[in-house]
């Protein structure tokens, strides 16, 4: 009998317990604590930079040493047969009279100290994919935590010219009281002919902002995937609109494409394929309105910042800056 007691008492007690806990998993049973949402988005500020190396299109050769090779973009001054005896050489030539200075040869060698250019094409289209669930209901609304997944398609063609500083060396060589021959003139390593000095008797260098332009055709055509993580809220409103505010970290992965045609100061072509990582973090705003038990329809803003992504091909480059992207979201929500 005691033992039965003891039984009575312990499922009396149980009873108590299970009571309110049945009735609190029946509360929780009529709420959602599951949402899950498919939106289509548009991303904008996603800016790409194409670069061109540094060059100069006629490398002149070393400002000293009487038995080296120079040449230039208006004419050269290399070594002759005699091995520039005597400092000298007659296998030198020159295109334009205006290169006469005094008693001295002025030459010529430009090139880019390297052109750049920035450029978007929005808007990005994509979608997006995201679970919540609930951790927590309370009076002012839920919160709980969100994984998400997106994709954007980037794509960006810059045909419009790149702009670089100019850099022009110029070098100068004694004429010793030579008259130089008419314009333009061609000497060859053979000769003989007229000589000059063999190595310049001084350089300098000078520097045109913006003076150098390269055209031709850089695009950039990428995948972008990024994955978001953390906490999310659910503040309603009334009359079944709820406001809905998250942030978090995310990781992104890009899939690129890039190919350029350079057509000036020379025609050159390429490209490559890079896929890297690039980490980051997100913030979300957006509102959400109850159509039906089950569904809402929503609308918001993202802003996603990623660390750039950079890829090269052929001394050239290009960058994608994700620092200040923004994304415009319209979607369902499904709560269960």
């Amino acid at each position: 009998m005691q033992c039965t007691s003891s039984l009575l008492r312990l499922a009396a007690l149980s009873a108590l317990i299970a009571a309110p806990l049945s009735l609190r998993a029946q509360s929780d049973a009529d709420s959602d604590w599951n949402h899950f949402g498919l939106n289509f988005r548009s991303g904008f500020n996603i800016r790409a930079k194409f670069a061109e190396p540094a060059s100069v299109e006629f490398p002149p050769g070393p400002g000293a040493g009487p038995a080296v090779n120079h040449q230039y973009n208006d004419g050269y001054v290399n070594v002759d047969g005699s091995g520039n005896q005597g400092g000298l050489t007659w296998n030198w030539g020159y295109h334009n009279a205006s290169q006469i200075s005094g008693n001295n040869l002025l030459f010529h060698a430009s090139g880019t100290e390297g052109a750049s250019g920035n450029t978007t094409d929005d808007p990005n289209l994509g979608i997006d994919f995201n679970y919540t669930r609930d951790l927590g209901h309370y009076k002012w609304g839920q919160w709980g935590l969100k994984a998400a997944f997106g994709y954007t398609h980037v794509q960006v063609r810059d045909q419009s010219p790149l702009g670089g500083n100019l850099e022009t060396i110029t070098d100068q060589y004694a004429l010793n009281g030579v008259v130089p021959p008419v314009a333009p003139y061609a000497g060859s390593s053979a000769g003989p002919g007229p000589v000059i000095g063999s190595q310049p008797t001084s350089r300098s260098t000078s520097v045109m902002p913006d003076g150098a332009v390269v055209t031709g055709n850089h695009d950039i055509n990428a995948s972008l995937y990024d994955l978001r993580l953390g906490p999310a809220f659910n503040i309603p409103l009334g009359k079944g609109f709820s406001l809905q505010a998250g942030g978090g970290l995310a990781l992104g992965v890009v899939s690129s494409h890039f190919t350029f045609n350079d057509v000036t100061p020379v025609a050159v072509a390429g490209g490559n394929n890079r896929t890297g990582f690039v980490p980051g973090a997100y913030a979300e705003l957006g509102f959400a309105y109850r159509i039906s038990r089950p569904v809402s329809l929503f609308t918001g803003a993202q802003f996603q910042y990623l660390e750039s992504f950079q890829q090269n091909a052929g001394g050239r480059s290009a960058q994608l800056d994700f620092g200040q992207t923004v994304f415009y979201e319209l979607g369902l929500e499904w709560h269960f």
